[in-house]
């Protein structure tokens, strides 16, 4: 388990040049949590959660928006019992720790933190899938805790809802 720190909403961020000063190695996440994350959320394009030390540094981040999969997509195995139009999902379009960070279990915690919010999520609305659109050098982080690659689609990954139901339950 990582050291202290506590979630929150990006527009609940008190020091935003802090936002411009996160660097997880990845530029286009570095990019997006300092120029953009704040006017998605405001649009309700996608909701952005930071995680933030007890001295307000930013430790790492996750975004959610909503999705859908087209049936054509859904390998044959899930397709059972599915109507053939677009299933709902949603994407955790970003997940990101800063690279102090990295190898500290924080980069789990936020996908549990994720989870956690797309099950409450599920519990008033329809949603089936969780998707991700993996980097190259996150694809192993997410096929080790259980996504599954979409049909022709090398770094999309999804899950069911209710495989994390279950997970939470236990």
């Amino acid at each position: 388990m990582i050291s202290a720190y506590k979630l929150v909403s990006i527009k609940d961020i008190q020091s935003k040049p802090s936002l411009k000063k996160f660097d997880c190695e990845v530029e286009p996440l570095n990019t997006f949590l300092s120029g953009y994350a704040l006017k998605s959320d405001e649009l309700g394009i996608g909701k952005t959660f930071v995680a933030v030390s007890d001295d307000g540094k930013i430790c790492g981040y996750f975004t959610l928006s909503t999705a859908q999969i087209s049936y054509k997509e859904i390998p044959n195995e899930y397709k059972i019992r599915l109507p053939k139009y677009p299933i709902p999902a949603i994407r955790i379009a970003r997940l990101a720790v800063s690279k102090n960070m990295k190898g500290k279990g924080l980069g789990k915690d936020l996908l549990k933190q994720a989870f956690m919010k797309i099950v409450q999520v599920s519990d008033i609305t329809g949603v089936y899938f969780i998707l991700v659109d993996a980097k190259e050098t996150s694809k192993t982080f997410y096929e080790h805790y259980g996504f599954i690659k979409l049909n022709d689609n090398e770094l999309c990954y999804f899950m069911l809802v209710d495989t994390v139901k279950r997970a939470i339950e236990r």
